[in-house]
């Protein structure tokens, strides 16, 4: 009868460890990357906050008190505020899952997808300032749907920075687009 006797040597890693020397290095990531995601973040954060306001006392001289709603709020149009965030930031997991977890398989290429989300969101956002029903002299827009509406705008515009700097063809008539920056 004869017993298996286990190699000597260092023991086995478990099935799930990373190979040594390929650990996430965010120094790695550019940093027009990293600006990508910071505008995700910010758009995410601030829909919580003040998209839209009305302050009943500015318009009769009374001080019958305000009200403000976050991009959160779908009545009345406001839902297409609250749709160019989601855009806004879906642009951003994408890239997300594309430098943390390039692993998982995308329907189109990363930056393909990220440029189109965040152009989306930005053309939203021009939509919905006009898509609503009409606040009056007492309301308008708030400080966190400006802030959205800004950021979106920049991010599409270094997505496309970003998408022409790494070669990437973008769809159809897209590809003729001018480069931007170096």
């Amino acid at each position: 009868m004869t017993q298996d006797i286990p190699p000597l040597g260092p023991p086995n890693q478990p099935p799930n460890a990373r190979p040594t020397g390929t650990a996430f290095d965010p120094a790695s990531v550019d940093r027009l990357d990293w600006a990508l995601l910071g505008v995700g973040f910010i758009v995410f954060v601030f829909s919580f906050f003040n998209y839209y306001s009305w302050d009943f006392g500015r318009s009769y001289g009374l001080n019958l008190g305000s009200v403000s709603w976050s991009a959160w709020h779908f009545d009345h149009g406001l839902f297409i505020a609250w749709l160019a965030m989601v855009a806004t930031v879906a642009g951003a997991v994408v890239l997300a899952i594309s430098l943390f977890a390039p692993a998982i398989a995308l329907p189109a290429p990363a930056r393909v997808l990220t440029f189109l989300a965040f152009a989306v969101g930005f053309v939203l956002y021009l939509i919905a300032i006009f898509a609503h029903s009409d606040f009056g002299p007492a309301g308008g827009h708030g400080f966190s749907f400006w802030l959205s509406l800004i950021l979106a705008g920049v991010g599409a515009v270094v997505a496309l920075l970003r998408a022409q700097q790494t070669g990437t063809a973008l769809p159809g008539r897209l590809n003729d687009l001018p480069r931007v920056g170096r």
